[in-house]
């Protein structure tokens, strides 16, 4: 019996996988945030050296903002990070990703409506760490791809998706008999 259930689930619909972001992706957001208040900091700072009369409101204005930025940097991406899923059924494939603190998107494709599947790593280190992009297409409307960012295993997923598919187009009964993907390595994969 499947325990997870997520908001929307149609009666019967059984999960086949639940996808998180990487905790990598999530560490790199919050040092790019504490970066950026840094150096917001550093400028007050530099600032302050040049207008000395003023330098003491630059100065605690810098460390205040640093402070605040950072602060925020920490919630925000906890709160993304934590609660941003991806849901691969033997119906579809759901991603629900906070916009903002109160609301949040949840975006669906069907089997029926879907084309492909591909995986990708948008740039090296994330190739190089297995974090990539997994991104499904529709038939119809290229602007409505589903794009699940930051997972490991990206392009098993994408494989595992294109065979949904294929089994989908071919005799979609078939689905009920599909195994959940485990997110492990390849040969590891075992019940």
């Amino acid at each position: 019996m499947n325990t997870i259930i997520f908001d929307g689930q149609q009666e019967g619909e059984r999960i086949l996988c639940e996808l998180h972001p990487h905790p990598i992706a999530k560490n790199l957001a919050i040092t790019k945030g504490m970066l950026l208040s840094l150096n917001l900091a550093l400028v007050l700072v530099i600032i302050a050296s040049i207008a000395p009369s003023i330098a003491g409101v630059l100065i605690f204005l810098g460390v205040v903002l640093g402070l605040v930025l950072t602060l925020c940097s920490l919630w925000w991406n906890n709160k993304v990070y934590g609660q941003s899923r991806a849901f691969i059924t033997d119906r579809r494939i759901m991603r629900v990703t906070p916009v903002s603190p109160f609301y949040q998107t949840k975006r669906s494709l069907f089997w029926s409506e879907a084309l492909k599947a591909k995986g990708y790593a948008p740039n090296f280190v994330y190739r190089m760490l297995g974090i990539g992009t997994v991104e499904v297409s529709p038939r119809m409307d290229e602007h409505e791809n589903v794009l699940v960012p930051h997972v490991a295993y990206f392009e098993d997923l994408a494989n595992y998706i294109d065979k949904i598919l294929f089994t989908y187009k071919q005799n979609a009964s078939n689905i009920a008999d599909f195994k959940p993907f485990i997110p492990k390595p390849r040969g590891h994969r075992g019940s």
